[in-house]
């Protein structure tokens, strides 16, 4: 089933749930969060830093290689007659 399957008000009741869960996951976790000391664990630590920089370039390399196979083989539509 496709998402434009479903009726309008389901589509809105879904999406406010994903939000109601993503505010109750920012509530419990932000104090968790707001307590460490994020400077001292990963920019002043050089091994952490380097993996940051490793994590960042494969996100950015597998995303640079999903825009190009999108640019290079766009998705072909079937009709549905």
């Amino acid at each position: 089933m496709q998402e434009t399957d479903l009726p309008a008000g389901v589509q809105y009741f879904l999406i406010a749930l994903q939000v109601l869960a993503l505010g109750i996951f920012l509530y419990f976790v932000w104090p968790l969060v707001k307590s460490e000391k994020w400077r001292e664990k990963f920019i002043e630590n050089k091994t952490a830093r380097s993996i940051l920089i490793v994590f960042v370039l494969i996100f950015v390399f597998v995303y640079g290689i999903g825009f190009v196979f999108d640019s290079l083989f766009p998705v072909e539509r079937l009709d549905q007659n």
